[in-house]
């Protein structure tokens, strides 16, 4: 799904390469918010690498046109620290912007999944709201039923897990577990600063990004 061949980028990659195959579950640790910010980019090829290959579904970002990256996105959940929430658009319409885009399922249907997910992970909030008083960690979750909605191949948790009390934050893992099983092959990629991580959920496999390299756990 996502491979890295001795791909540098000038003051944060060196020769780095990685390996994360279709069906695995995964975190990726890094030393900064720099670097945990950066990296979510290289994954959805919004970065470009100064030398060296990353493929994303088995395609060379570096070689592919602008139409050709922004298909290859479509197949990409991210669940950004902030959610990600655009402020002058209701909580719901926020959650349901992207499928109004990218998909032929009903409103109907749409809401009623929307509502499903909502109620999985404990989110209980007036959704005619503005999202700016809600608290980060709540924005966090709406973002969360905005990407699973879309049904992504590839996902991207960033650091999803702070801030989350221990009720919310299990029914949040029992969720995307369960939502990363769901599909065949699909990837779920976790970044994150806090080996805390790993307390709170099982992966495949860890990755840990130190002075520009990658360095798998066994």
């Amino acid at each position: 799904m996502i491979t890295i061949e001795c791909a540098s980028l000038k003051g944060f990659l060196d020769c780095a390469s990685l390996n994360i195959a279709n069906g695995t579950f995964c975190a990726v640790l890094t030393e900064t918010e720099f670097e945990r910010n950066l990296l979510l980019k290289i994954f959805t090829g919004l970065a470009i690498p100064d030398s060296g290959r990353i493929d994303i579904f088995g395609k060379n970002i570096s070689a592919l046109s602008q139409d050709e990256l922004y298909k290859l996105r479509t197949k990409i959940g991210v669940v950004p620290h902030n959610g990600g929430l655009i402020s002058n658009l209701k909580v719901w319409e926020n959650i349901m912007l992207p499928l109004s885009y990218h998909s032929n399922i009903s409103t109907d249907d749409a809401e009623k999944k929307m509502l499903s997910i909502l109620d999985k992970i404990g989110y209980n909030d007036d959704l005619t709201i503005l999202p700016g008083p809600l608290p980060v960690y709540k924005k966090r979750l709406a973002g969360l039923a905005r990407m699973m909605l879309m049904e992504p191949d590839l996902i991207i948790y960033d650091s999803v897990f702070d801030g989350l009390s221990s009720d919310i934050k299990k029914l949040t893992v029992e969720t995307i577990t369960s939502f990363h099983r769901e599909k065949e092959g699909r990837v779920s990629i976790f970044l994150d600063m806090d080996e805390g991580l790993l307390d709170d959920i099982k992966v495949d496999c860890v990755y840990e990004l130190r002075k520009g390299k990658f360095h798998e756990r066994n």
